[in-house]
């Protein structure tokens, strides 16, 4: 088969992830893969620092929030309005999803880019 015809018969992926979740338990969850547009997208929507460095800590936050679902369903595990909240709790389990969510969204490899969790300021005006 060319390669062409291979990338055209190909589709996108999920995968459920158990995530271990101090007090609650484990839950699962379904990671489903980006489409090379989505993912730009996805890239698009981080403000970078003064540097022009992703912001590691938002890069993080959106990944997990574009990747994430409720299995078996069409319904998103997180509204963007549960970013603070996602950013508050047990590090292990937003790791968890952080790596599968990474690994969906085709950012492995990047972990210099979506690990840097540090407070550096950023400019949030910034549409890149």
């Amino acid at each position: 088969m060319k390669i062409r015809d291979a990338f055209a018969k190909s589709e996108l992926t999920s995968e459920v992830v158990t995530v271990d979740l101090p007090g609650v338990g484990e839950v699962k969850v379904e990671m489903r893969s980006k489409s090379v547009d989505e993912q730009y997208d996805l890239l698009d929507k981080v403000p970078r620092k003064p540097n022009g460095d992703f912001n590691g800590k938002l890069l993080a936050v959106e990944t997990i929030l574009a990747t994430a679902y409720e299995p078996g369903t069409e319904e998103l595990a997180f509204e963007s309005a549960d970013r603070d909240m996602l950013l508050g709790k047990d590090a292990a389990a937003f790791q968890t999803l952080l790596t599968a969510a990474n690994k969906a969204a085709g950012l492995q490899g990047e972990d210099e880019v979506v690990s840097d969790l540090d407070e550096t300021p950023v400019d949030e005006t910034s549409t890149s």
